[in-house]
């Protein structure tokens, strides 16, 4: 049987339009606009201003924390100015303007298309370079990477697990690239591997992509039979139930070990990246190669076949520019989601450019944005059924508009992963997901207050 987690889970709608798209490299626009906040932590402190010349891969802006990462520019030419613009959420957010001038690249970048097999021994080395390349994770938190593959005193990775399994409809970003640049993934997680100690490394991938289980299986096995450092990587094919990306999901499926409460990973024996993450990881140690591109899914219903994308993007190009070179906004779309439709943001702010972690652009009709009329909650469980982390959200929702603090934290409210399970079963069209991400983030404000008494 295949594997999957054991608790709650959905099967939403299959919807992969543009799966058989292959990876199209955006032109560079004239001008591009590049966050400080792009991961997960402090914002990055800029150490460019108006006037300055920068190159394609250099720093324009320091970690500001331990939890923090490095953001290079993406592109040649000169900084115009540094303040606040506005996000995808239209909050603003400092921003380094950069008007583009060429296509000249940092020295010691490695642009060829060669694929670099042979692991570095130096794990030091290899960390920094992460480091200093502002690799972080894509599957969705962009937490720091080289913090994640440094376990703390007390702490050992018993398994590497690599997140394939691009859960969500209409993504495919994440398979197209198991299918493009398979090798450098599979070189990427015996880096990390290596790193970590040499624990077993697990490639989680969905059944409904068949071709990319299938070439990341090939990959492994030229790799293991013609270079060194290979050994322990394996591919598993997994159920296809959402949400079966969730980091403690995927932990449950491959090891059978659940994280408790406000645990980590890491107290499991677990380390989990995705698998654009593991391609990042490859071009920062082999190449040299900052983290200032990835590949996002321009996709919709409203959207024709010859619309339909998967774009290597540069960080920083406004998600207008994209819309424009894809074919333009569809009339019928009524909203615009980055991300998949269970766990997207709407885009508020078209003008917003491209950060570390864009997945897409997803164009949503009328009849899917609609909301349907509340009713009485009838207690039918359908949600406690559907809910992957255990959780009665019939019963959060009434203690979050009743303001019941504690017993939302005694009934683990900050526990739940937004996935949206729940609002996706409720027959009574009840908005638990809203309501109960807000109650949420006030518990664990709570939680954290309380810590630093």
């Amino acid at each position: 049987m295949l594997k999957t987690f054991s608790i709650g889970g959905i099967h939403p709608s299959d919807k992969k339009i543009s799966k058989d798209c292959k990876i199209e490299v955006l032109p560079v626009p004239s001008k591009v606009y590049i966050s400080v906040a792009q991961h997960l932590g402090a914002p990055a402190t800029p150490i460019v201003k108006a006037g300055d010349k920068v190159k394609a891969g250099q720093v324009i802006a320091e970690p500001a924390g331990f939890i923090s990462a490095y953001v290079h520019s993406s592109v040649s030419g000169t900084v115009k100015s540094v303040g606040p613009r506005k996000d995808l959420a239209g909050n603003n957010v400092m921003h380094i303007e950069i008007d583009v001038e060429g296509d000249e690249w940092a020295e010691g970048i490695d642009l060829s298309e060669d694929i670099v097999a042979s692991i570095p021994e130096d794990n030091k080395a290899i960390l920094e370079k992460i480091k200093l390349n502002g690799v972080v994770g894509l599957g969705g938190a962009t937490f720091p990477a080289h913090v994640k593959l440094c376990p703390p005193p007390g702490k050992k990775a018993d398994c590497l697990i690599l997140n394939g399994a691009e859960c969500e409809p209409y993504l495919t970003s994440d398979n197209r690239i198991m299918l493009e640049r398979s090798k450098e993934i599979v070189i990427g997680a015996a880096i990390m591997k290596q790193v970590l100690g040499g624990c077993p490394a697990v490639i989680g991938i969905e059944e409904n992509k068949p071709e990319a289980i299938a070439a990341m299986k090939q990959a492994v096995s030229e790799l293991q039979a013609s270079e060194k450092g290979y050994d322990g990587i394996s591919v598993m094919p997994l159920k296809k139930k959402y949400p079966q990306g969730g980091e403690k999901q995927l932990i449950d499926a491959v090891m059978k070990r659940q994280v408790k409460s406000m645990g980590l990973p890491i107290d499991v024996g677990a380390v989990v990246q995705n698998v654009a993450t593991s391609l990042a990881v490859y071009e920062a140690v082999q190449k040299n190669m900052p983290l200032v591109t990835n590949v996002l899914t321009v996709t919709g219903d409203c959207l024709p076949m010859e619309n339909q994308h998967n774009y290597k993007f540069r960080i920083g190009m406004p998600l207008s520019y994209i819309a424009e070179y894809a074919g333009g906004i569809p009339k019928e779309a009524a909203k615009i989601i980055s991300g998949g439709p269970m766990m997207g943001k709407a885009i508020a702010n078209l003008d917003a450019t491209t950060v570390k972690g864009s997945s897409s652009l997803l164009y949503l009709t009328p009849e899917q944005t609609v909301r349907g009329v509340e009713s009485a909650c009838i207690r039918c469980g359908k949600c406690a059924e559907a809910c992957p982390m255990g959780l009665e959200p019939f019963l959060l929702q009434k203690y979050a508009r009743n303001g019941m603090m504690e017993e939302l934290e005694d009934n683990a409210v900050q526990d739940c992963i937004e996935c949206g399970c729940c609002l996706y079963s409720c027959p009574a069209n009840i908005p638990l997901l809203d309501i109960i991400r807000i109650a949420k983030g006030d518990v664990i404000k709570i939680i954290r207050g309380r810590g630093q008494r």
